[in-house]
């Protein structure tokens, strides 16, 4: 379902906030505590005269062997296509937004505290919005914090995920979309790794970010960023993405 996505919409400076207390239905029918980052949903309007769309006829993952001897701006040109933001309507005048990333043709991933309690879950791409059809996937926040997803958006390219872990002072960068600010990019180090598999780096996470591509320098995806302790804090974490069931859907 094509949505039509106003300029202002785009705009909107997020917020962070504590969830309250309640129980609603989520996109699993569950629930767990997490932090939000949310926004109102005023200029979220749906288009009647809806269809699917393909970018291009075939889909390419983009090769990670030919991007070592190329610089971080050559690398987000390649790799910025298959990220975009994540809309996860929760109620009629409430969003929750995030960042995600394709896997596989109409296969995303995104963190679960983004989508969760959403109704209707939706990616961005540039004006326009498609919707999230199906989680194929998921686990909730207290451990992987993931949602894979299949979406009616066929994107011509998915990124490459690293068949090697990482090690500690590697230098990353990551893709995401913090405070509404679309595909913007950080850069840091690998700090240590910590409990529930997570990625531990000094790569500024900010309100937006999470559920978007963390990156070694071959532009190979290493991790899902997750969390943060606050704008412009060098404590900052992501997801290890080998800790994810994602080979099945990049197939």
């Amino acid at each position: 379902m094509r949505i039509l996505f106003s300029f202002l919409f785009i705009s909107l400076v997020l917020f962070s906030c504590k969830r309250p207390n309640r129980n609603p239905q989520n996109i699993n029918g569950n629930s767990a505590p997490q932090r939000e980052y949310r926004t109102t949903n005023t200029d979220l309007k749906q288009n009647s005269n809806s269809r699917n769309r393909s970018n291009n006829s075939r889909s390419n993952t983009i090769e990670s062997s030919s991007g070592k001897n190329k610089s971080v701006s050559v690398l987000f040109k390649e790799l910025n296509p298959a990220v975009f933001r994540v809309v996860g309507v929760i109620s009629e005048d409430e969003v929750s937004t995030g960042s995600g990333f394709f896997i596989g043709k109409g296969i995303g991933i995104t963190n679960f505290h983004v989508l969760e309690d959403s109704q209707k879950a939706y990616i961005l791409i540039g004006e326009e919005i498609y919707e999230i059809t199906n989680v194929l996937s998921q686990s909730y926040p207290a451990n992987l914090d993931y949602v894979i997803f299949e979406t009616e958006y066929l994107n011509a390219s998915s990124l490459p995920i690293a068949n090697k872990n990482p090690q500690v002072g590697e230098d990353v960068f990551a893709i995401g979309s913090p405070k509404g600010l679309s595909n913007s990019l950080t850069k840091g180090t690998i700090s240590g790794f910590r409990e529930n598999k997570r990625i531990q780096i000094d790569a500024t996470i900010d309100h937006g970010s999470s559920g978007g591509p963390l990156f070694n320098m071959k532009g190979e995806v290493i991790g899902i960023t997750t969390s943060g302790m606050g704008t412009g804090s060098e404590l900052n974490f992501a997801v290890d993405i080998q800790a994810l069931p994602y080979e099945k859907y990049t197939r």
